[in-house]
């Protein structure tokens, strides 16, 4: 009798962890003292749900790093921004689509990277490298979105060039976009004298612009107050897209271009390059408007509430419940 009187007070103190734990926060969730009720992370923080054995629950939640995301809400680990997309700041619930005249290689970037000289990218997402200007094309400057035709009395048999070459004979003429000196002819008729930039840096006269394959440069339009020149893009052989016209946006109350042009498709409503939201992509939402270029939420789907800066939805506490399972304990 006495050995039992002696091991119940330690087999107390041994059970005490796994007792005091018991309702302890799960991963992708917090509380002020680390106990149920927890709240689920919000998008843009991750909890993985490592702590010091004996300590008190999950207090806090993480900030995903630059280049990196955190879908919520309750997400339990950060992702690294894919190739083709980047992330400039923390706290971020998705990355953004790489802009066009830039390009995103590999995996976790913060910044995206300026298209050479004799490359361009006429869409967003650009992953690996930026395409080659194409033979006949140029491109002197970097972070373009298109190529120049080369002007008559010029030509470009390689691909990926910053200038066009003179033909051989002086005065001598040629097709704009030529290819080989062989197309250059003894008539100086359309002869220009120089295939160089305009002084606002556009393709000179008679050069028009190139892509892959080789077009006109889309126009765009001065825009009314209030309005903003957006891009709509096409599809070109083999499922390529490109920049085919232009449009003025109203980015004050559009509620697909809300705050500025989106590029893509703004995943969960986040902003995108150019600053612009898609408020009916924000995650659980039912009634939202554009106002002044600001989404602003006035109702959610069951279970979710408006959040308080109107910005978003977030879940209920009945919510944030049943999604944890009763009383903040994880089911195994």
């Amino acid at each position: 009798m006495l050995t039992l009187k002696v091991l119940i007070p330690f087999l107390g103190l041994a059970l005490a962890p796994a007792l005091a734990n018991a309702a302890a926060c799960p991963a992708g969730s917090f509380s002020s003292t680390g106990q149920s009720p927890c709240t689920l992370c919000a998008p843009g923080t991750f909890q993985n749900g490592t702590y010091i054995l004996n300590s008190p629950g999950l207090t806090s939640c993480i900030p995903s790093p630059a280049g990196s995301f955190a879908a919520g809400p309750g997400a339990t680990r950060k992702t690294a921004c894919s190739q083709g997309s980047y992330q400039p700041q923390t706290g971020q619930a998705a990355c953004l689509p790489c802009p066009p005249g830039s390009f995103c290689n590999g995996v976790g970037r913060s910044t995206p990277q300026p298209c050479p000289a004799g490359r361009f990218s006429d869409t967003p997402g650009t992953g690996l490298e930026c395409p080659l200007c194409a033979a006949g094309s140029f491109q002197p400057l970097t972070g373009q979105t298109a190529c120049c035709l080369c002007c008559a009395g010029t030509f470009q048999g390689t691909t990926g060039q910053p200038h066009c070459q003179a033909c051989p004979v002086k005065g001598a003429s040629s097709p704009f976009g030529a290819t080989a000196s062989s197309q250059c002819g003894a008539s100086n008729v359309g002869f220009s004298g120089t295939c160089d930039l305009t002084s606002s840096n556009t393709c000179p006269n008679g050069g028009g612009s190139s892509g892959l394959p080789r077009r006109r440069a889309a126009r765009r339009d001065a825009c009314p107050a209030g309005h903003k020149s957006c891009p709509i893009y096409g599809s070109g052989a083999g499922g390529r897209g490109f920049v085919r016209a232009h449009e003025c946006v109203d980015v004050r109350h559009d509620l697909e271009s809300c705050g500025g042009c989106v590029y893509d498709d703004s995943p969960f409503g986040e902003r995108s390059a150019d600053g612009g939201r898609d408020c009916s992509a924000i995650p659980f939402v039912d009634r939202v408007t554009c106002k002044a270029g600001e989404c602003v939420v006035s109702k959610c789907r069951e279970g979710y509430i408006p959040a308080p800066d109107a910005s978003g939805c977030i879940a209920t506490l009945m919510t944030q419940q049943q999604n944890m399972g009763v009383g903040g304990r994880t089911h195994v």
